[in-house]
């Protein structure tokens, strides 16, 4: 019945659905027409010919090679005929199998599969996706199955499948006694215990007369516990997940191998309570910094749930929705916390970033102009440097590089400074005293605010006065009242001019290593480690400046972590400080499904070369 099942499940899940909908009810109905029950059937049938256990166990076997994969072309004629009355006509079309036409593991692509991972999204398609898994799982022969045996090996008695009552006794056992807890090696590592050899010991009876009883695993269960195995060997392994959280994640295996035996839409329903525990669990964990280890509050929350899972959890997954809501609203307040942090900071940096800037912008342009009518009047100089320059700083600020507000303040200065050079032809003259008023004006105008020493503009506007009468009559300044101006050059931030390091400490090239900085995106999570202090740090990309694309990283506190130049970064990228975690991908359990998909199938072409 088993094998059956992982044959043609699909299809028996499709007739399910339709049998359930015309009897409309909302749960899927106990199949009449399932392996099982025709399993069953065969039983007391053959139970009155002969009590002789080889003659039947050979006719168990005749049975299961010739009848059992028939009854797929049934369930397809059954459920095409449901179709044609118009019962459910849409489920499952992409999913629908013929075993005696199935291609070879090594021979398939994902789409030949009963369910596509790119089809993940729909409920219809993800019906079958353990038993994907546990067909291939058998094709590489991680299941014990007893297909190869000869009839005559069948005469030995084996042990009895334990039921489903007693497999989830034996793990509650398990569970409760702390005996199937992870364990580490002498390195440190987490290893994951061996349920099936602790639950097989567990499974064992001992009646009345001081016999014992040993029973067995059954093939499904023992192809969800390999599965279950395989996923947490997945969380062990995610990089994304902090080392302290997947280790406090692994203590779920059993947990979960007990949702896995009792539901197995806990592989195909996204929505499962468990299934959304444990996505959730991976993702808050992901920017955690571990500096602080038991002490840190989110620590202590998943500790807490997984705590209470192992002491609560039973057979009722209410426990799993209960701790997600409360998991839900933890991650909202520490979010709304971070984010508040996270605003505070980027904004300081983002004013301290534009005032920086501006001041370079504002000393450049001067810079320039003075040397352009160099030499240029001390008292005119002391004009710009102690009171003009606070008035472009202030446009640039508001107002932007491109505004006319910061055009025209320009242009007042670089009049200011024509008017101070000396005028030998009678036009210029005529000129300066036609634009005169309207200067003074303009600069009394724009300097007459409360942030200026008025007493000390208006000694510079007495010397300016005299600088204008002396141009006018065509008189030349002393040189001790005129300085030289040299143009220096202007301060461009050469971001893609890297820290030189030797070549056999590069990871990345340099122009990866730029490509990189400038194609991180905001909001991704990094692992960073810090060379000189031998510690790693997790740190998430909160704001890159457009001004000159230096770039901020915050904790999952929101926290200010670092404040890098890009070519700073790319150094990081370059000599191979960073991992990019994979956050925003998948959740934990579609990648999972993903990666123990892609391992057996390369379990299978390597098993097929050989």
């Amino acid at each position: 019945a088993t094998k059956g099942e992982s044959v043609f499940g699909n299809e028996l899940l499709q007739l399910d659905r339709r049998f359930a909908h015309i009897l409309d009810s909302t749960q899927i109905i106990e199949n009449p027409l399932s392996a099982e029950r025709i399993v069953q059937h065969l039983q007391t049938v053959i139970s009155p010919i002969t009590s002789d256990i080889a003659i039947k166990l050979v006719t168990y076997k005749q049975f299961e090679q010739r009848a059992v994969s028939g009854l797929a072309t049934l369930y397809q004629d059954l459920n095409a005929e449901l179709v044609k009355h118009d019962i459910l006509p849409k489920i499952g079309q992409k999913q629908r199998r013929t075993p005696s036409k199935r291609l070879p593991p090594s021979q398939q692509s994902y789409g030949d599969h009963a369910t596509s991972y790119d089809e993940i999204n729909h409920e219809q398609d993800d019906a079958a996706v353990f038993d994907n898994l546990r067909h291939l799982l058998g094709s590489v022969g991680v299941s014990s199955r007893n297909d190869h045996l000869a009839p005559s090996d069948l005469l030995v008695s084996a042990p009895t499948p334990a039921n489903i009552n007693t497999m989830m006794s034996a793990l509650s056992s398990l569970q409760h006694q702390g005996g199937a807890q992870i364990s580490y090696d002498e390195n440190g590592v987490v290893t994951l215990p061996d349920l099936r050899q602790s639950l097989l010991s567990n499974l064992s009876q001992t009646q009345a007369d001081g016999t014992v009883v040993k029973q067995s695993i059954s093939h499904i269960d023992e192809d969800t516990m390999n599965v279950i195995t395989m996923l947490f060997e997945f969380v062990l392994e995610d990089q994304s997940i902090p080392a302290p959280i997947r280790a406090l994640l692994a203590r779920l295996q059993l947990p979960m191998l007990k949702v896995a035996i009792t539901d197995k839409t806990f592989f195909s329903q996204k929505k499962h309570s468990a299934r959304l525990l444990l996505n959730n669990l991976a993702k808050v964990s992901t920017g955690w910094d571990h500096s602080n280890n038991s002490s840190d509050i989110l620590f202590s929350q998943i500790d807490s749930i997984v705590n209470k899972i192992l002491t609560d959890f039973d057979t009722d997954m209410q426990v799993f929705t209960n701790l997600n809501e409360q998991l839900t609203q933890f991650i909202e307040q520490q979010e709304q916390s971070s984010h508040v942090a996270e605003q505070r900071i980027t904004k300081a940096t983002e004013g301290q970033e534009k005032l920086i800037v501006a001041q370079q912008e504002v000393d450049h342009i001067i810079n320039q102009l003075l040397a352009q009518y160099s030499p240029v009047p001390k008292a005119v100089i002391t004009l710009i440097d102690d009171s003009w320059r606070k008035i472009l700083r202030l446009r640039f600020l508001q107002k932007g590089k491109d505004s006319p507000e910061w055009q025209e303040a320009v242009d007042s200065m670089e009049q200011l400074l024509w008017s101070v050079t000396p005028k030998s032809e009678e036009s210029e003259r005529k000129e300066l005293i036609a634009i005169i008023p309207k200067l003074l004006k303009s600069l009394r105008e724009s300097l007459s605010g409360a942030s200026f020493n008025q007493h000390k503009i208006t000694t510079l506007f007495k010397d300016l006065q005299q600088c204008h009468i002396k141009c006018l009559n065509g008189s030349a300044l002393e040189n001790d009242e005129l300085q030289t101006i040299v143009q220096q050059k202007s301060p461009i931030n050469d971001v893609e001019e890297l820290i030189s390091i030797p070549e056999e400490h590069k990871v990345l090239s340099d122009e990866s290593a730029l490509n990189a900085a400038k194609e991180l995106e905001i909001g991704t999570w990094l692992e960073v480690t810090h060379h000189d202090q031998e510690q790693t740090q997790r740190i998430k990309f909160s704001w890159r400046s457009n001004l000159t694309g230096r770039c901020l990283f915050v904790t999952y506190r929101g926290l200010k972590a670092a404040e890098l130049a890009l070519a700073e970064l790319a150094n990081w990228f370059q000599q191979g400080q960073i991992i990019i975690l994979d956050q925003a991908s998948a959740p934990l359990m579609d990648r999972a499904l993903i990666s123990m998909k892609d391992t057996i199938e390369k379990q299978n072409i390597s098993t097929d070369a050989r």
